[in-house]
């Protein structure tokens, strides 16, 4: 049950109630849960004018409907698998705030779904710790990666707290972390496609140059991405990991410049 997805049911209580304190699931909010599993939090954000739950797995869609459906009007239960989810066909009065227990296989495209929809103003996820450190680092670290930049062009990041193993059937062999993410009012680039080829490109192999990554990754000659490089005042010697979200985006307008 649910093993066949990479999921780690949520099933410490007191957890959960830390958890749906963060998301402030009021009278005047719409809530979408992504994977809710058994169950274990989906009560808890029933105070929410709408909650909306999408889950793949057939045998927990009907164990939410035997507990749930019958007695909430409030909740509308989703047997969908959340990649392959429209999300654009929910709407609300107000944009919704999102939880959810993210698979650990399946967390960056996740995480890189949700920020290409508009319609949402906070998520409270849980996370494998390693992520939940990338998301959150800092330029320069080793954590500061292509997830990160590519997530702060809509988002910012904070780890909130951890979850033991415990918290958890059956325990993973990770330790994981609930992160708050905050929707930007408007991304720091509007042509995110654009700018994460430039984000792809240079990490793909970040123990090059950016000279070398880049130019390989969007398969440019060198002395033209040396020189436009310079022209901006980076030194193509540099590491990925040694340029921060604006200096992506300057590449990106010096580099791909619109037709």
């Amino acid at each position: 049950m649910g093993a066949r997805y990479g999921q780690h049911f949520l099933s410490n209580r007191h957890a959960a109630e830390r958890i749906a304190a963060n998301v402030g699931a009021g009278p005047e909010v719409d809530v979408l849960e992504i994977g809710p599993g058994k169950g274990a939090l989906t009560p808890l954000l029933f105070g929410a004018r709408r909650v909306v739950v999408v889950e793949v797995d057939t045998e927990m869609v009907d164990l939410l409907r035997r507990r749930f459906a019958s007695n909430k009007p409030n909740l509308e239960i989703i047997h969908r698998d959340f990649m392959e989810f429209d999300l654009n066909t929910l709407s609300a009065p107000t944009p919704f705030k999102v939880v959810g227990n993210l698979p650990y296989n399946l967390t960056s495209p996740i995480l890189r779904k949700l920020c290409e929809w508009r319609n949402w103003t906070e998520a409270v996820v849980m996370v494998q710790k390693e992520v939940g450190e990338r998301l959150s680092a800092k330029v320069g670290t080793p954590e500061y990666g292509a997830l990160t930049v590519g997530m702060s062009l809509s988002c910012t990041a904070e780890n909130l707290f951890e979850l033991s193993a415990k918290s958890f059937d059956p325990p993973p062999k990770v330790k994981s972390v609930v992160v708050r993410l905050r929707r930007r009012a408007q991304p720091l680039f509007e042509d995110e496609p654009r700018v994460q080829r430039v984000i792809q490109a240079a990490f793909q192999q970040r123990r090059k140059t950016i000279e070398n990554s880049i130019s390989h990754g969007l398969s440019l000659e060198k002395p033209g991405v040396r020189a436009s490089l310079e022209q901006l005042g980076l030194d193509p010697g540099l590491r990925a990991e040694r340029l921060s979200v604006d200096d992506f985006i300057r590449v990106t307008r010096k580099l791909l410049p619109t037709c």
